[in-house]
């Protein structure tokens, strides 16, 4: 899911699909336990307006526009934005889909958001600095509803944890390379990522999952981690 990093790699990606976001039609199993678990959050009900970083093909976007949230998708990758807007075409929906790069800041006013998807798009932050004003885009974006799905991939992840070092000099630590993709991740544990998220977000729910997935044409254990958090009450506009 492309925003943040090379937008050449990322379109690249997507024509290859070797990667569960790129190649698949399905919604996240995480995004569909976010929106399952809705109500047991705090200020909870349905979400009217949803933000999804690095939305990819839009396939969780056009997922949460069928259950009834007014959606905003953005990912760098004009491909994938393509991609997407064929999806959406086909299925309709109140969407909107951007070519936008994160960097840029989040494409949606102060307060106006109850829902941002993040599916493996924090991981690729890799500059502690470039994550520290992403989370202040998100608190600002998040209105008084509003809640924050992360979900990432965990140090022990049978793909990942065989990948070799990023060679990114302001990349965090525990900071490796794709070698297939050619794209940076951060590997987080609950801990590290409750430790990093604290200056202005408190944790309601995780989940961590284990199962076989593929990866660039391989089966491997993969060892992900969902979670939902709220900014705090300070940190909101």
């Amino acid at each position: 899911m492309a925003t943040g990093v090379a937008h050449v790699s990322w379109d690249e990606e997507y024509e290859r699909a070797g990667m569960p976001s790129s190649s698949r039609d399905r919604p996240s199993s995480t995004v569909v336990w976010a929106l399952e678990n809705w109500t047991r959050l705090e200020g909870g009900g349905t979400p009217r307006r949803g933000l999804d970083v690095g939305c990819g093909t839009a396939r969780n976007t056009v997922y949460a526009a069928s259950n009834g949230t007014s959606m905003i998708g953005f990912d760098a990758s004009e491909a994938a934005i393509e991609l997407g807007r064929e999806r959406v075409g086909a299925t309709g929906g109140d969407v909107e889909l951007l070519v936008h790069d994160l960097g840029a800041g989040l494409p949606a006013g102060d307060g106006e958001i109850d829902v941002v998807f993040d599916v493996f798009v924090y991981k690729h932050q890799v500059d502690p600095a470039a994550r520290q004003r992403y989370r202040a885009e998100l608190c600002r974006v998040l209105g008084p509803r509003g809640h924050l799905l992360i979900s990432l991939a965990e140090p022990g992840d049978g793909y990942y944890a065989a990948c070799p070092p990023s060679t990114d000099m302001s990349a965090a630590p525990n900071a490796i390379r794709d070698p297939v993709a050619r794209i940076d991740s951060v590997l987080f544990s609950l801990d590290t990522l409750t430790a990093e998220m604290e200056d202005a977000f408190r944790l309601e729910m995780a989940w961590r999952k284990e199962r076989i997935g593929t990866m660039h044409g391989r089966e491997y254990i993969r060892r992900t981690l969902a979670t939902l958090w709220r900014p705090w009450d300070e940190h909101r506009q």
